[in-house]
């Protein structure tokens, strides 16, 4: 089966050392022709980290693959592509090392999986994210308060204002168009 493939941003909070092991493991199997755990596998594929750490990947749900790793002072960012939303790899990470702290958010646009769990909005403040395609125009734009995007439909849609039941009329009368209008909120989660 096909999966969706969710786009999943991390920020890792720890020790450097710790930061750094994962960042140096993430170039040695990407940039420098370190073997990954089989042949099979692509050499960006989370579950290489998890393996050379010493972890079962049998234990982890680990579909996905590190698009890209950067380290700075105690912080590690990290983006994904992930199926179907955010993978195991988190809860590896944080059980491997003592006191580091990943945040994530995930957007998955097929089955509506907006997640994060970056509840104080340290990283991710974004919580509700309006989608829209009018008269051939794609905008994208996230927003922190649900009032804030209801605001922006209105002004797309040159209205003075929209309730959320008024976007679902709305949306019903442009099924099958080119034009849509998605808004869609981010879950806070584990």
């Amino acid at each position: 089966e096909m999966a969706n493939w969710a786009s999943t941003s991390y920020r890792i909070e720890s020790k450097q050392k710790d930061l750094q092991e994962i960042y140096d493991l993430f170039m040695e199997f990407n940039e420098n022709g370190r073997i990954p755990f089989d042949n099979l596998t692509d050499k960006n594929w989370e579950g290489n980290i998890v393996w050379a750490l010493g972890g079962d990947t049998n234990n982890y749900y680990l579909r996905g693959f590190i698009q890209s790793c950067e380290i700075s002072e105690g912080m590690l960012s990290i983006e994904a592509e992930e199926a179907w939303g955010a993978s195991d790899f988190r809860h590896f990470l944080e059980n491997h090392y003592k006191d580091m702290k990943v945040y994530f958010m995930v957007e998955e646009d097929g089955d509506c999986v907006y997640a994060t769990n970056d509840s104080e909005g340290k990283y991710f403040s974004c919580r509700f994210v309006v989608d829209s395609c009018l008269d051939g125009a794609y905008d994208y734009e996230c927003f922190n308060t649900e009032k804030e995007a209801l605001h922006y439909i209105a002004e797309l849609l040159e209205v003075d204002s929209i309730s959320v039941e008024q976007l679902e009329t709305w949306q019903k009368y442009h099924e099958n168009e080119d034009d849509y209008l998605y808004f869609n909120e981010y879950k806070i989660v584990a």
